[in-house]
């Protein structure tokens, strides 16, 4: 008899834009990006609808003419409606999730071509 331990901490670093119009960054992405743990934070976000990816940056780390979005100290923030707009997943159900890709700053990885100091999260249905 073979037994497949299951742990029950999540070390998946991911986004989720939630069913209550709720976006919410995981403990593993915040630790990634280097995230306070149990404040408020600032996230500046975009998305590559070409290759439907959702990009997030610290607002000091990137320079970008748009107004960060704010979390709160659980890593929750009321603007996911935002995201589906301008993203234009209105037509998925939430929630989505988005899971990271590679294991930390996308402009590192040479598979992906985003600026420095952003962070790549790609689209799973």
């Amino acid at each position: 008899m073979t037994i497949t331990w299951i742990s029950s901490h999540n070390t998946a670093a991911y986004i989720t834009l939630d069913s209550q119009g709720r976006i919410y960054v995981s403990a593993d992405a915040r630790r990634i990006i280097k995230l306070p743990d149990k404040s408020g934070f600032y996230l500046t976000m975009g998305y590559d609808l070409e290759a439907q990816r959702l990009i997030v940056a610290k607002p000091e780390d990137v320079s970008a003419d748009v107004e960060p979005f704010k979390f709160d100290n659980r890593a929750y923030c009321k603007r996911a409606a935002a995201i589906l707009k301008g993203a234009k997943l209105d037509k998925h159900a939430p929630p989505i999730r988005f899971y990271m890709i590679g294991d930390g700053e996308a402009s590192k990885q040479a598979h992906l071509a985003y600026p420095p100091g952003t962070y790549a999260f790609a689209l799973r249905d």
